[in-house]
């Protein structure tokens, strides 16, 4: 039987077919905090298990037997969506994030952190939603929702529930953003203010962060309530990045003054150490506008889409509603078209950063604003180095003093143009959010060097935000999208109204000033403005109307520009002349040619990010692509819910040059049917992969069948065939064969089609065409289950999901695989504790065999230790100033790349001796400083009990010289390794009292500046690591006399260094044991 319940079969998957890359996995210490990978549990309640960065397997949840997965990859992250939640998904009821294992992961989601999956549901209406198998955990009226949480062992009864609740909107996950970390008050004219007598006296400004430090000498008193979201066990700022921004708000001190020294805080935590989870910042928000916040700061945030989430949603509800102003960090990504949410709303008022001298940081995220091409930022302020108070407990920063620290990032920025925003309400207590925010906008301070979307109108100038006496309505101008081709484009017009609160008439020029996608000035007549002057009369407005023509000019792409009235007040316009683009319709028919009762589709761009489903209306589905090349994947299902057919289509290169229509007809296709020499061997996986590369982003749809491959299953391929090193289709299949006494017998077919998706698939192998691998396994608890997987990788690292079939420690286990050309096999070992906890992994480098030839493979026999199996992934690199150090500690015997879970666990880095910093994994990412300098690694691991006699310690010491590196290419770094190989017995154990030679091994990073290894020293202890003696080591091996006693452990110690002053010292605690 597979793992798992009878018909419940669990695939590990390695392969970007299943939207995941294989050759050899990454260093399992890198997974998550057990050192294995982590389980997630989807809202459906399948679990998925991975054990490499973009590897893992799948469990099918309870009562879930037919369920397809189906899997996508692309940018890094792995999708897999159960084949009843694609529609969900595709309709807009089911967040996608939901289904984004690599995300769930990165956010802390994953099982081994948490035993229930949050989320937000969105209502319909007047709608109540309490739907089984979820608690609902606090109320959002800003969005009509509740947060709830679903305990994932009820997860599936929830999914069933809220899908076929027609009072739910949508569900999402209650994801986590992140504060937007990477001299001031004068830079943004906030002194001129103070003269002024503004000090934002009587303004409350809330601070929703991690939490207020308001015992701080700088910022006693000012804190007047106080409020915790979150789950922490109260308000306390545990790292310190919000009691850093309440200072640069509010700050008393005499040498580090806030912008709005007078204004009072309202102290909301919505942050813990891992993140801000969005419930919590929503019920902040709606806290800090019901204590009567003036202006709130939220320097967090997280990736945009294109649809308005609800954060989005409720900062333009509640700003709406209240008056308030909301202040929001663009985000540090850096590039074009990457400001976050919740800073993408549209009343936010959004802050990028920049340096002293006005020149934008480098980590400032820039627009245009995903989806419909708006100018965001709004604003800049300054974001380097700023100094401010450090929380008592605080833990980030560089320190200027024992109660300051220095912080970078668009955080740092956003409370500079939130003070000022206090300023300016003090100044002007009648005034909306919206004035405030239009007043700023108008009167900031432009760098002509950087466009719109750089900065907004430019970096705030409290000098002449509090002098002027004209506004602008909006305080920014979205034209819109003018669909491709633009020779018939109609002009388009809005109004931009300017009101003068002054006791005089104002009179003042008008123009425009723009820029296209190229950074060239926008055609002539794109932008008109009319009148040309305007003239406000005193306590009046006056209208302007702006035109955007975009039948102007040849280039295509999203123009920003400025409307400027008199030399200063500015107001942000833009247009999104769109790229050429097409409508793409796809037709489905079934195997009958009729309408098919269900199909899913999905269109993703090669050289583009486009991800887009074929949503299930009718038999037809229409989206609009930008000109580029693309593949398409879909599913059509010929008869009923009850009784159906299933056909696999793809076209792996469509190129869009003009709008066109597709048909996904399966009666082109053909059925896929492939058996087994042993005609009762018992089908457990069937898996379909393609495979597409493009440069370096490859993507990939797959889909799996848990129960093999169907009987009626057909496959087809639609337009032209590729290159066969651009596109593969792997498909293969897993048998359980009848074991050889207690020995199973698998059987593991995989074949690579390259260059088009076959029409119909038939194969019949003969034992004579198979490869018999015969792997032998290493001790280990009798109590825990040990499963064992084959993974079939191709040249390109593209493979299939492969059933882990259930072995015992010290026994055997026959595979019988296919030797398609070009198809490796990869093979692991996973050990389980519980239900569904793995504790360890070990997984072989790809291995290549011939038909009818043995193989002998061995897995989990000791030493375990430091190595440097052959792989893909770097174990210690540098690129740019970011040091990586991800050094495998438990590599077996026979150099099979192992992990485990773990007690403890330190990765230190230091730089000429000096700390850099410290994790408590046994991996870290370190940024250092630049130029070249000594570095030093230390690396600590404690194995978690109960899991292996073996290896209960393992750490490890490499120095090494390094330089600054390209900030887009890593550099490997030196580093070297000895690994033991001593012949040990069947249950890792060597007879006491005799001389035991250990072969050593030398391994160093391929690829890295290494110098030669000329001597190694090796140490022996019994006593775990108290005491050591040197033993003699002659011709490549040790000699070492085991005096310990029987039952006890020998551990074992190297050193040495290179050639090049690179050296290295590691120990194996408990190595091997004595026996007698």
């Amino acid at each position: 039987m597979t793992w798992g319940a009878a018909a419940v079969a669990a695939v590990l998957a390695a392969g970007a077919a299943s939207g995941v890359s294989t050759a050899a996995p990454d260093a399992p210490q890198r997974q998550d905090g057990t050192g294995v990978g982590p389980t997630v549990t989807l809202i459906t309640g399948d679990r998925v298990v991975l054990t490499g960065a973009t590897s893992g397997s799948i469990k099918a949840g309870p009562g879930r037997e037919g369920v397809r997965f189906h899997k996508f990859h692309r940018d890094g992250d792995l999708y897999v969506i159960p084949s009843d939640a694609v529609s969900a998904v595709a309709k807009g009821k089911l967040d996608l994030r939901l289904f984004d294992v690599t995300g769930l992961v990165e956010s802390g989601y994953d099982d081994a952190k948490r035993d229930t999956l949050p989320l937000i549901v969105t209502q319909q209406g007047n709608a109540q939603v309490r739907a089984a198998g979820t608690h609902v955990t606090r109320e959002l009226p800003a969005v009509n929702a509740v947060a709830a949480r679903t305990a994932k062992t009820e997860a599936a009864t929830a999914f069933h529930a809220l899908v076929n609740d027609p009072g739910v909107k949508k569900v999402w996950l209650d994801g986590l953003r992140q504060p937007s970390l990477d001299r001031s008050t004068a830079q943004i004219g906030a002194p001129t203010a103070w003269q002024a007598g503004y000090t934002g006296q009587g303004v409350k400004v809330a601070v929703l962060d991690g939490g207020v430090d308001g015992a701080h000498p700088d910022l006693a008193g000012k804190e007047v309530a106080e409020q915790n979201f979150t789950e922490d066990p109260d308000a306390t700022d545990v790292d310190g990045h919000g009691t850093h921004v309440a200072s640069t708000i509010a700050s008393a001190g005499a040498k580090y003054k806030g912008v709005a020294p007078d204004a009072q805080i309202l102290d909301g935590k919505v942050c813990i150490l891992y993140g801000c989870a969005e419930s919590w910042i929503l019920g902040g928000m709606q806290w800090a506008v019901e204590q009567g916040a003036d202006v709130v700061n939220l320097s967090l945030g997280g990736s945009d889409s294109p649809e308005i989430d609800p954060l989005e949603e409720a900062v333009n509800t509640l700003s709406a509603q209240s008056g308030t102003l909301f202040v929001i960090a663009a985000g540090n990504s850096g590039r074009p078209g990457t400001v976050g949410s919740p800073g993408s709303a549209d009343a936010a008022l959004t802050v990028g950063a920049v340096n002293r001298d006005d020149s934008i940081a480098f980590f400032s995220s820039r627009g245009p604003r995903i989806g419909d091409g708006a100018v965001k930022p709004d604003v800049t302020a300054p974001g380097v180095d700023i100094v401010a108070a450090k929380a008592a407990t605080g833990s980030i920063g560089t320190p200027v003093d024992e109660n300051h620290v220095a912080l970078s990032g668009t955080s740092m920025a956003t409370p500079h143009v939130a003070g000022a925003a206090a300023l300016i309400a003090q100044q002007h207590p009648d005034w909306t959010g919206t004035q405030i925010k239009a007043a700023l906008m108008a009167s900031a301070k432009s760098n002509p060097a950087l466009t719109a979307f750089d900065q907004g109108t430019g970096r705030v100038d409290l000098g002449k935000a509090i002098t002027t006496t004209v506004t602008t309505e909006p305080a920014s101008l979205a034209m819109g999208l003018q669909k491709w081709p633009h020779t018939d484009d109609t002009p388009v017009t809005k109004e931009l109204t300017y009101h003068n609160s002054g006791t005089e008439p104002v009179t003042l020029p008008v123009s425009l000033d723009a820029k296209g996608p190229d950074g060239k000035p926008a055609p002539a007549g794109m932008f008109t403005v009319s009148p040309a002057t305007v003239t406000i009369p005193a306590g009046g407005e006056a209208k302007v109307a702006i035109t955007a023509d975009t039948k102007a000019g040849t280039t295509d792409g999203v123009f920003s520009g400025v409307v400027v009235a008199g030399d200063t007040l500015r107001t942000p316009v833009s247009v999104d002349r769109e790229v050429e683009s097409y409508d793409i319709t796809a037709n489905f028919l079934d195997a009958n040619g009729q309408a098919p009762f269900f199909y899913s589709g999905v269109v993703m761009g090669v050289d583009n990010n486009t991800f887009t489903f074929l949503e299930d209306t009718d038999n037809s589905a229409t989206t609009r692509l930008p000109k580029g090349e693309y593949m398409v994947y879909a599913d059509v299902l010929t008869g009923d819910e009850t009784d159906f057919q299933i056909t696999v289509l793809a076209q792996p290169k469509l190129t869009v040059t003009q709008d066109a229509t597709l048909t996904f007809d399966a009666r082109t296709a053909a059925p896929v049917k492939i058996t087994a020499p042993d005609p009762d061997a018992v089908a457990v996986i069937g898996d379909i992969g393609l495979n597409r590369t493009s440069g370096d982003r490859p993507i990939g749809f797959g889909v799996a069948f848990l129960d093999g491959f169907p009987d009626s299953l057909t496959v087809g391929h639609l337009g032209p065939t590729l290159p066969a090193d651009q596109f593969n289709v792997v498909i293969g299949t897993q048998l359980e064969g009848k074991p050889i006494g207690e020995t199973p017998v698998n059987y593991r077919f995989a074949w690579i089609e390259y260059g088009k998706v076959p029409t119909g698939f038939t194969r019949a192998p003969a034992k004579g065409d198979l490869a018999e691998v015969r792997t032998k396994f290493g001790p280990g608890p009798a109590a825990d289950e040990f499963v064992h997987g084959g993974n079939p990788v191709g040249p390109d690292g593209s493979g299939g999901w492969a059933v882990l079939f259930p072995v015992r420690p010290g026994g055997e286990a026959v595979d019988r695989v296919t030797v398609a050309d070009g198809v490796k096999w990869s093979w692991s070992l996973l050990q389980i504790q519980g239900e569904f906890d793995i504790v360890s992994n070990l997984t072989t480098p790809d291995r290549a065999y011939r038909a009818g030839g043995r193989a002998e493979e061995r897995i989990n026999f000791p030493v375990f230790g430091p190595g440097l199996p052959p792989s893909r992934f770097e174990y210690l690199s540098r690129t740019g100033d970011l040091i990586q150090v991800n050094v495998p500690l438990l590599t077996d015997a026979a150099n099979n790349l192992g992990g485990s879970a773990y007690s403890s666990a330190r990765t230190t880095l230091y730089r000429d001796g000096q700390k850099i910093d410290e994790t408590t994994t046994p991996y870290g990412e370190f940024t250092v400083p630049g130029g070249a300098a000594r570095y030093r690694a230390e690396v600590d691991f404690v194995r978690k009990p109960g899991i292996s006699d073996f290896s209960s310690r393992v750490s490890g010491t490499w120095t090494f010289r390094s330089d600054t590196a390209p900030a887009d290419q890593s550099r490997k770094l030196p580093i070297s390794v000895v690994r033991f190989t001593p012949k040990l017995d069947a249950n890792g154990g060597t007879p006491a009292g005799r001389v035991l030679r250990i072969p050593l091994t030398v391994a160093q990073q391929q690829g890295a500046d290494n110098g030669r290894v000329r001597k190694v020293e090796i140490d022996v202890s019994f006593d775990d690591g108290k005491t050591w003696s040197k033993v003699p080591v002659v011709g490549g091996a040790a000699f070492v006399r085991n005096t310990g006693e029987p039952g006890g452990y020998a551990s074992l110690r190297a050193k040495g260094s290179d050639s090049k002053g690179n050296t290295f010292e590691h120990s194996v605690i408990r190595a091997y044991q004595l026996t007698k």
